[in-house]
C-alpha cells in the first residue's frame, strides 16, 4: 500500500492488534462531547495489545487517560498486570480492573470524574505502524474495526459491527500531514479529527440497516 512507499516501518513495533475497552457515564457524556467537538473532552479506557498469550499467567494492561483543551492533547498511561483468563472475550465476562483500582488510577492523572464510569464498548483493530523520519511524526493505519457494546444497559444483541475502510492516523508537532505522506491526499479521503470510540459507538447505535451507518472511515484521527 502507499504508505509503505513513503515511510518506513516502525523498528519496535511494526504491527499487532489494538483493543480497547472504553468508559463512560450512564448518559454516555464522553460521547457526546466527543461527537459535539467539544472544546474541553476526555477520554477513559483500557487497551492491550494483541490476543492474550494463553502460556502467560499475566497479561498487561494499560489505564488511559486522554485528555483535549482545544488543540492541546494530552495521555496519561498507568500500567496493570491482569490475570490473561480475565480479557477472554474482550474482557466481557469481568471487569479487567475494579472500580477502586480505576477510580485510584485517575486520581493519579489529577481527574476526578463527577458521575460513575463504567464499560460500555470493546474496538479492536490491526495496526500497521510508520514513522516519518523528516518530522519525527508516527503514523499508523488501522484497519479490520470492530466494536461489541459490553454495557448490559445498552446491549442491542447485535454482536460485533466492522468498520468498513482505514484509519490513517499522524502524530507529530505539526498540525498538516508531513511532506513525504503529501501524495496521500490523492487518496480523496476526508482528512479531519476522528475518534474511533465516537464512530463506533455512534453505529452501535444508529438504525439497524441505515445506509452509511458504518460510514465514514479512513480519516486522521486527531484524538
Amino acid at each position: 500500500h502507499l504508505l509503505v512507499h513513503c515511510c518506513p516501518r516502525d523498528r519496535q513495533y511494526p504491527e499487532g492488534i489494538v483493543n480497547s475497552v472504553y468508559y463512560d457515564t450512564s448518559d454516555l457524556e464522553f460521547f457526546h462531547d466527543s461527537v459535539d467537538g467539544h472544546y474541553i473532552r476526555n477520554k477513559v479506557r483500557i487497551r492491550w495489545y494483541d490476543s492474550p498469550q494463553q502460556k502467560c499467567e499475566t497479561t498487561p494492561v494499560y489505564l488511559e487517560l486522554k485528555s483535549k483543551n482545544g488543540y492541546a492533547g494530552s495521555k496519561q498511561r498507568k500500567m496493570h498486570l491482569v490475570p490473561s483468563e480475565q480479557l477472554n472475550n474482550g474482557g466481557m465476562q469481568n471487569d479487567i480492573i475494579d472500580y477502586t483500582t480505576l477510580r485510584q488510577g485517575l486520581a493519579q492523572f489529577d481527574y476526578f470524574p463527577r458521575k460513575c464510569l463504567q464499560p460500555m464498548i470493546l474496538v479492536s483493530y490491526n495496526r500497521l505502524r510508520f514513522e516519518d523520519i523528516l518530522t519525527n511524526s508516527r503514523v499508523s493505519l488501522d484497519w479490520n474495526i470492530r466494536s461489541i457494546l459490553v454495557s448490559p444497559q445498552l446491549n442491542r444483541q447485535e454482536g460485533s459491527l466492522l468498520m468498513r475502510g482505514g484509519v490513517i492516523e499522524i502524530k507529530g508537532q505539526s498540525t498538516d500531514i508531513p511532506p513525504a505522506l503529501q501524495s496521500i491526499r490523492h487518496l480523496g479521503t476526508d482528512w479531519s479529527r476522528y475518534s474511533k470510540y465516537a464512530a463506533c459507538m455512534e453505529s452501535q447505535l444508529d438504525t439497524p440497516g441505515k445506509v452509511g451507518r458504518f460510514w465514514p472511515s479512513g480519516r486522521v484521527e486527531e484524538f
